[in-house]
């Protein structure tokens, strides 16, 4: 007897499959750009990262699942301040120049194209259907990050040699170069992961920390990732995990007994320190540092604000927003806030707390802390410090919308 396929069953196989390669193309490329951001080749100096290129098949694959072309508000106006940016940032390199190619391209990427894909990727056109799957994946991405660089921070400590894979966890040029990238306290290095430096890797979980934690639900790997954060030995990380550790505990509500963990808890972070202090040998003056670790003379742009800057557009310095002032000017700086924040006010604007128990209120939390500790050391144009912001932004939108019109509603449908 013949059998036959009727086509509705034929088509709805066919489609399944597609969706199930999707999935899993989804899955590794997205691990892979968290987990493994710095591998590559560097062409004229330039890093050309395999993690990056993913992003760019993770937006066709979100443009293919698009059936018609309709962008929710918030993410347009998300993405309107970095727009502006990036032609005025274009007027002024056409005006001054630039004294490093590599560095202004990493800019307009930061600037234009990775909040181009954290929008689009991160949004209902993949999360309505794979938010389950963009979850899980990133939780073990992260929970990789913090195991490999706990281990490697060791390892290090002990063999005097660092595990180098060329194109997973380092970039083929900086083979043999990693004691070069600033992580070096005293003969003591920091906990780099695969990130290759401590401060880019603690400003990354600065920013993911707040979602991670509310995912993880296992108590030791929460730990874990806050002694990932502290064995950067970075201030500026140090200050990012008492901010993720004092808007975790008062987001669960002021109670006694939350107030009783979080003191014992600040308490354990204050002995974490003072310990670390002593095996670097130094003391609190490390912590209350004048001299701001040597950025204090940054300062010396506000002595001579211009509306349009003079200066040669060069790397963008630790306190990004002193840079930014002088090398694009007053106006330059008041997109630059407004690119950072807008997510966040955004987010606020649509009904999410910052202090609360949602997903959507770890996402604002963790955007508005990174907007915090750019004072001191913010990574800018470095990667993925920027492709984790807008990652973390879109899906913060998604979790607002979520939140705020359930799904199956009828809102929700029209979304």
């Amino acid at each position: 007897m013949a059998s036959v396929i009727p086509r509705n069953a034929a088509a709805s196989s066919t489609r399944q499959q597609t969706l199930t390669i999707s999935a899993v193309l989804i899955a590794l490329l997205f691990f892979y750009a968290v987990a493994f951001p710095k591998g590559g080749i560097k062409a004229a100096g330039i890093p050309l990262t395999i993690g990056y290129v993913f992003t760019t098949i993770l937006v066709g694959l979100a443009l293919l699942r698009a059936q018609r072309l309709s962008i929710p508000l918030d993410r347009l106006l998300a993405f309107a301040p970095c727009l502006l940016l990036g032609v005025w940032s274009a007027f002024v390199l056409a005006s001054n120049g630039s004294e490093s190619l590599g560095f202004t391209m990493a800019y307009f990427v930061s600037v234009l194209y990775l909040p181009f894909f954290g929008m689009l990727f991160f949004s209902a056109l993949v999360l309505d259907e794979h938010h389950a799957l963009v979850e899980k994946t990133f939780v073990w991405a992260v929970r990789f990050i913090i195991g490999y660089g706990i281990f490697l921070f060791f390892y290090r400590q002990v063999t005097g040699s660092w595990i180098e894979i060329p194109y997973l966890t380092v970039n083929v040029d900086d083979i043999g170069k990693l004691d070069d990238k600033y992580i070096n306290r005293g003969g003591i290095f920091k906990l780099i992961s695969t990130y290759n430096n401590g401060n880019i890797f603690g400003v990354c979980m600065a920013i993911l920390g707040p979602l991670y934690i509310r995912l993880e639900n296992k108590r030791y790997l929460q730990w874990a990732f806050y002694a990932a954060m502290f064995l950067t030995l970075s201030r500026t990380v140090w200050i990012a995990a008492i901010l993720i550790i004092l808007a975790r505990s008062i987001s669960q509500g002021i109670r006694p007994l939350a107030l009783i963990y979080l003191t014992g808890g600040l308490l354990l972070v204050g002995g974490v320190i003072v310990g670390l202090l002593s095996f670097l040998g130094r003391d609190m003056s490390f912590i209350f540092d004048s001299n701001l670790g040597g950025r204090l003379y940054l300062f010396n742009v506000l002595n001579d604000v211009r509306i349009f800057p003079v200066e040669r557009i060069a790397p963008l310095p630790e306190i990004v927003y002193l840079g930014v002032l002088l090398f694009f000017g007053i106006p330059g700086l008041l997109l630059f806030v407004a690119h950072l924040l807008g997510p966040s006010f955004l987010l606020m604007a649509e009904g999410v707390r910052v202090l609360s128990p949602t997903r959507a209120s770890a996402c604002l939390q963790g955007l508005l802390i990174y907007a915090i500790i750019a004072w001191a050391d913010a990574a800018f144009s470095f990667i993925p410090v920027m492709m984790i912001f807008w990652m973390i932004a879109g899906m913060g939108f998604w979790y607002a919308h979520r939140q705020a019109f359930p799904v199956g509603s009828v809102r929700e449908a029209a979304r």
